[in-house]
């Protein structure tokens, strides 16, 4: 609660503006916008072992807070919150902390497959400024976004050690196990999010083996098609929510597969669209793209 308190003590309506901006950095959102950009923008292969490493991670971390399930800093002192706002930023329990873990999981990762030292810098200032974040709104306890960050790096460089995993398998017992093992899990071992988070990474297992998509023709395409592919997956989460009925979407079945099609919109239909439009190269040999598939440098 010092630690907390600390932070709180320079609080300002400025400062809980600024910090709420930053915590939503870590927002579904935000890392569907950043993964539809690597995946259909930048490089289809990394931003492929991207997602699905990513995903994973939020599923274990939904699991970590079940396990643990601790209270939250304004639970135990109201006083501590900062705003209402930030209250419906902290859903779940509060260790390990969601929003940490997860930067660390994506910035970690995107750090590694850029390698640049630029990029190592705005990643690691990004996870420190959403881990303060998140003591400073009063949400969680510095021991949460610290094992958060700890954790969501422990992610990364498992993910990392994946890739120099050598996979042999045929590309129908890739797609059968990329869509029964997800699937499997989110049965299994239900969370809050988990058919939001296993039908999203069955998507990115599945549905680049069937189209692959190419990341290495002109920019210009690109950029135009991942403009195209953001306009259709937000499209697709804001008409599946307004559109399917609530009992479907919240059913185990029915949120795998909303989180699976909608996924599919970036993962294939997009592809599919790059190719017809001639956005992006439609022949020659695409880039490795499944985990465990040599990684382009």
């Amino acid at each position: 609660m010092e630690a907390i308190a600390a932070l709180q003590s320079a609080a300002s309506p400025t400062l809980d503006g600024l910090m709420l901006l930053i915590t939503n950095l870590g927002s579904e959102q935000v890392y569907v916008a950043l993964l539809v950009v690597a995946f259909v923008g930048l490089d289809a292969g990394k931003g492929r072992r991207l997602a699905v490493y990513f995903l994973a991670a939020a599923f274990l971390m939904e699991l970590l807070k079940l396990v643990f399930d601790s209270p939250r800093p304004f639970e135990l002192d109201p006083g501590l919150l900062r705003s209402s706002a930030a209250a419906e930023t902290a859903t779940g329990t509060s260790f390990p902390s969601g929003h940490a873990l997860l930067a660390a999981t994506f910035w970690g990762l995107a750090a590694s497959y850029v390698r640049r030292g630029w990029f190592y810098a705005l990643a690691g200032a990004l996870v420190v400024l959403v881990a303060l974040s998140r003591v400073y709104l009063g949400v969680h306890f510095p021991v949460d976004v610290l094992a958060g960050a700890a954790f969501g790096l422990a992610f990364a460089l498992g993910g990392r050690a994946l890739d120099g995993v050598r996979w042999r398998l045929e590309r129908g017992w890739v797609v059968g196990l990329g869509l029964a093992l997800p699937f499997a899990l989110h049965l299994a071992l239900p969370t809050e999010n988990s058919g939001l988070f296993m039908g999203a990474l069955a998507a990115f297992l599945v549905f680049p083996e069937l189209v692959p998509h190419r990341t290495d023709g002109p920019a210009l395409g690109r950029a135009v098609l991942t403009v195209i592919g953001l306009a259709l997956v937000f499209g697709a989460l804001l008409g599946s929510s307004a559109l399917v009925p609530d009992a479907l979407r919240h059913s185990p079945v029915g949120s795998f597969v909303r989180y699976l099609l909608v996924a599919a919109v970036g993962a294939l239909l997009v592809p599919l669209l790059g190719r017809w439009l001639r956005l992006v190269p439609t022949s020659g040999r695409p880039a490795p793209a499944a985990p465990g598939a040599a990684l382009p440098e």
